[in-house]
């Protein structure tokens, strides 16, 4: 058994002479019950003023609050937890009205926006805490072994009060949960002034708190200044306290029982023993063993009756005219073994021959009628030779029997309970893990790692899902827990259902036989693809609608793969042998332009950057750079320096001045200047199925990632965090999309369609 405990470690640095603010630290010690069932109280006091009655209102706020809390008139051994949230709130108001009365009393003027303080409630991994004025809150989110993640509690979850009120002082609680191996540290807000987060988490987290608290204040104390600094730390320990042994087998003393004066102990040791055992077996042994031994003696009576009578009867007389040679006198005359093999044959034949009639008597009788005369027969004979037996063989046969079917079902049955106990602990140890994941999971929503969450829940999601219950109150709690994991889900995956996306345009008004290219390119208001029917490129006009067609039949295109808008001016395709065109939208003029790809090359997207386009080579693991001169592309350069770097699968490229690779799983590498650079793929919920597309510009902040086979285009920012998800039934053939982030509005070409949808995660 184990339970969570909590250690707080303080620490105050006053440096000398006369205070111009007073820091104070405190921690409740409650007894263990209680402690175990309403937590510990803590927090870290500091009031700037030079009146010297403040030590005694910060004594007065810590006995109240202590006061408050742990003698209100709930009782605390019962079953069932309070609200220790609740509990908290009324002791916090009570103090509120306590500092007003003194304030009152001891005629103080006191600015209350010179006090801070930061009053904290731990009970396992529940933590609630209240804020008045400047604290530094932080939690050292522990992500593996020595490797901490830096939240600052107070950015996202705490408004602070403009004007403080000393009858609402303590005015709002913040809850949220910490679990083992975290650190939350709780310091004024000066000590942050001297060192950053990141030096004071590599002195709290790096070693034990209680050293790193010392380190800490060796250095505090070498500080040139008059200032008094405070913090504490709080972290949880698990504490294992051995169960109670329960009387049993294994456990039970033997040798002390036998050394009892009264042999009525042992006799009852003995029967508590067999109590134990498996049912049905020691009271059957019992039973049938005193029988087993009658008859045994018995029998062994008989026999020894039988061979007296048989050696006093039975004499052997040999003939006189018999001569034996003197080495066999004693001892019969051992055969061949041809003869013993005649002798086995002519005693078996009788038998097989026996069989023989039978299956032939059989051979044309309804199968059931057959197989009751061979059973017929073969037991018969066995009933036979058992009624030949004497008395008490048989007697003892029928124990024997009745004995081993007994410690077969003894065994058969403990077998089953073995393997349904085990079963049983295995689902319940599941359960727990599924638990703890799903809690785990929801401390983290409340630092705003979505991701760590996300993770978490999929992970609990799994497990329940390869859980195979055996009743129906097992099916019951799988299901209630699925679909509680489920709900949490579903918030996180941030899905934008999209029920009817409004049709821009129908390339199908100018061809109704219109196979269009798998690429759309923007250019200015008006969007470009192609009709493989005819290879004429399609334009149409996002504002007014309008359809046009621009041919050009000295360009002999092809049908065209790629395509990227260079700039205002020039738009550039490559087609399936990857020709380059060149597209002027000022006379959508199409023709060839030099650009050359080396033969071996499978280039799978372009994209452009600062007047320059990028090809990449998922064969050769490059990505090729031209920069256009005299009208021509010419040859490109490598812009990958680093080897090693993996581009199988990759299916697109975008760029910021970074690149962003994307593979056909969904990963995404991110490069810099030729070589890796530092990203995290983040957990995306559904997985991706087959993305086929990636953009973005250097004046945004998002990645757009299209996955056709999920029917969505999934919004990341530039840190791999999930944004948005947009879905819709009608995205059953997605093939390119454009954002107009100035407009705040997203095109998608959809087989021969292109729909609109407003861009939420812009608003």
């Amino acid at each position: 058994m184990e339970y969570l405990e909590n250690k707080i470690n303080q620490l105050i640095v006053e440096k000398p002479g006369k205070p111009t603010k007073f820091v104070r630290s405190f921690a409740t010690r409650p007894v263990k019950i209680l402690g175990e069932k309403i937590g510990k109280i803590f927090g870290l006091i500091e009031i700037e003023s030079k009146n010297p009655k403040i030590p005694e209102l910060i004594d007065l706020i810590i006995d109240e609050i202590k006061n408050n809390y742990y003698r209100q008139k709930e009782q605390v051994s019962t079953e069932k937890l309070p609200d220790i949230s609740s509990r908290f709130e009324m002791a916090l108001k009570k103090t509120n009205l306590a500092i007003t009365t003194f304030l009152e009393s001891e005629q103080i003027a006191l600015d209350l926006k010179k006090v801070n303080i930061a009053i904290a409630l731990s009970c396992q991994q529940e933590l609630h805490f209240t804020l008045v004025g400047n604290m530094g809150i932080i939690l050292f989110y522990n992500l593996s072994l020595d490797n901490y993640r830096i939240i600052n509690v107070l950015e996202s979850t705490y408004s602070f009060n403009t004007e403080p009120d000393p009858l609402k002082l303590f005015s709002q609680i913040i809850s949220g949960r910490i679990k083992p191996h975290d650190i939350l540290f709780i310091t004024t807000a000066n000590v942050l002034d001297y060192f950053s987060l990141e030096r004071i988490k590599n002195i709290i987290a790096k070693q034990l708190p209680a050293e790193g608290v010392n380190e800490l204040k060796k250095l505090l104390e070498g500080i040139e200044t008059k200032e008094n600094f405070g913090f504490l730390t709080l972290e949880l320990e698990r504490i294992n306290l051995p169960l109670k042994r329960e009387a049993g087998v294994n456990n039970f003393d033997y040798r002390k029982a036998a050394s009892q004066d009264s042999i009525k102990e042992l006799i009852k040791t003995e029967k508590e023993t067999e109590k134990l055992l498996t049912p049905s077996l020691m009271p059957e042994i019992k039973k049938y063993t005193n029988s087993f031994k009658t008859a045994i003696g018995n029998y062994l009576s008989k026999i020894r009756a039988t061979t007296t009578n048989f050696y006093q009867k039975r004499k052997i007389v040999l003939p006189a005219n018999i001569s034996l040679p003197p080495q066999f006198n004693l001892k019969p005359k051992i055969k061949s073994l041809n003869k013993i093999s005649e002798t086995a044959k002519k005693v078996a034949q009788p038998t097989i021959i026996s069989t023989q009639k039978m299956l032939t008597n059989v051979a044309n009788q309804p199968i059931w009628k057959k197989l009751f005369q061979i059973g017929q027969r073969l037991f018969g004979n066995l009933w036979l030779k058992f009624k030949k037996l004497p008395r008490s063989s048989r007697i003892l046969l029928i124990i024997t029997i009745i004995l081993a079917i007994l410690f077969s079902q003894s065994l058969i049955w403990l077998g089953i309970k073995n393997q349904r106990e085990q079963k049983i602990e295995q689902f319940n140890q599941t359960i727990v893990d599924v638990e703890t994941k799903k809690n785990n999971a929801e401390s983290s929503l409340i630092y705003r790692d979505e991701n760590q969450a996300r993770q978490l829940l999929i992970e609990a999601k799994n497990l329940l899902t390869d859980l195979k219950p055996s009743t129906g109150a097992q099916k019951e709690q799988v299901t209630l827990l699925l679909n509680g994991i489920e709900e949490q889900l579903v918030k996180l995956r941030h899905l934008i259902e999209i029920a009817d996306p409004v049709q821009i345009v129908n390339f199908q008004n100018l061809d109704s036989q219109a196979k269009i290219a798998p690429l759309i390119i923007a250019n200015q208001e008006n969007v470009y693809t192609q009709n493989y029917n005819n290879q004429s490129i399609y334009k149409a006009n996002l504002n007014t609608r309008i359809l046009a067609a621009v041919y050009s039949p000295a360009a002999n295109s092809g049908n065209l793969k790629l395509g990227i808008a260079v700039n205002n001016n020039e738009l550039l395709f490559f087609n399936e042998t990857m020709s380059a065109f060149q597209l002027n939208p000022s006379n959508d003029e199409l023709q060839k332009v030099n650009l050359n790809i080396n033969n071996n090359a499978k280039i799978v997207d372009i994209t452009t950057y600062n007047n320059r386009i990028y090809l990449l080579d998922e064969t050769g693991k490059q990505i090729y750079r031209y920069t256009k001169t005299n009208g021509s592309y010419g040859n490109g350069t490598n812009w990958i320096t680093e080897e090693g770097i993996d581009l199988a699968n990759a299916k697109a490229l975008t760029i910021d001045g970074s690149i962003y690779i994307l593979k056909a799983d969904g990963q995404i590498i991110k490069l810099e200047n030729g070589k890796s650079a530092e990203w995290q793929n983040k957990i995306i919920d559904p997985p991706f199925k087959s993305p086929t597309k990636i953009k973005t510009t250097d004046s945004s902040k998002y990645l757009y990632i299209l996955d056709p086979p999920s029917k969505r285009l999934v919004v990341l920012d530039k840190e791999g965090n999930l944004i948005n998800q947009y879905i819709s039934a009608s995205f059953d053939d997605l093939k390119d999309f454009i954002v107009l982030e100035n407009k705040k509005e997203i095109y998608l070409l959809n087989s021969g369609l292109i729909f609109g949808i407003p861009a939420q995660h812009l608003k």
